[in-house]
């Protein structure tokens, strides 16, 4: 089940990146992974280096960001058998693994959370609910939105070489992403920042020394 759940995560995350527009220039859409990245030392020099990204929890996308808006060239591919990395084993380990992640990536924001989680909840669980429980013009409005986003999962689960049945737990995939936003939220919020990499960080510092 773990397994099914990273790949409908992946396709979430792919709509909130816009891959195809990391390559442009005219484009502030940019890609950072903890797994694997290249970087040129000149670029990395030039922006400033980790010193610059010491207190961004979501160091990885940051460095991707700061390689992008410093007007250096940058791309995004998917690896397939080049490049293989083992993430969270099981459901309980992916939740607990972004528990100082999920808040971060909302810039500490709990306006941006409920946009975030309402955009999800929007385009990947009512068009569903629609579909079974609604009449008239909302089965229809449901059914398009349905297939639309069905097709696009399809097409990635090809892409990264998955079964296409997986685009089926769309809508559970959805309610995990939100649930491990809304837990992650939550708890730093309960106890006023993260512990990471050993050491407790409150949320007031974390927010003023963001780059």
């Amino acid at each position: 089940m773990g397994k099914g759940f990273h790949h409908v995560f992946r396709p979430l995350l792919y709509d909130g990146i816009d891959p195809y527009q990391v390559a442009n220039p005219r484009s502030r859409a940019y890609v950072g992974v903890g797994a694997f990245q290249m970087v040129k030392r000149t670029a990395y020099e030039a922006c400033g280096t980790h010193r610059r990204l010491a207190m961004e929890v979501i160091d990885d996308v940051m460095l991707g960001k700061i390689v992008k808006l410093g007007g250096f060239r940058s791309g995004v591919a998917v690896a397939q058998d080049a490049v293989s990395v083992r993430w969270h084993a099981g459901i309980g380990n992916l939740i607990r693994g972004v528990e100082k992640n999920f808040f971060a990536s909302a810039q500490f924001s709990g306006l941006l959370v409920a946009a975030q989680s309402l955009g999800v909840l929007t385009l990947n669980v009512l068009p569903f609910l629609g579909l079974f429980f609604g009449h008239g013009w909302v089965r229809i409005f449901a059914t398009v939105a349905v297939l639309i986003a069905i097709s696009f999962h399809i097409g990635v689960d090809f892409a990264m070489r998955v079964s296409p049945l997986f685009c089926l737990s769309l809508p559970l995939g959805a309610l995990l992403f939100n649930y491990m936003l809304l837990r992650s939220t939550f708890i730093t919020l309960r106890q006023g920042g993260i512990t990471w990499r050993g050491t407790f960080y409150s949320l007031e510092e974390l927010r003023r020394r963001r780059s």
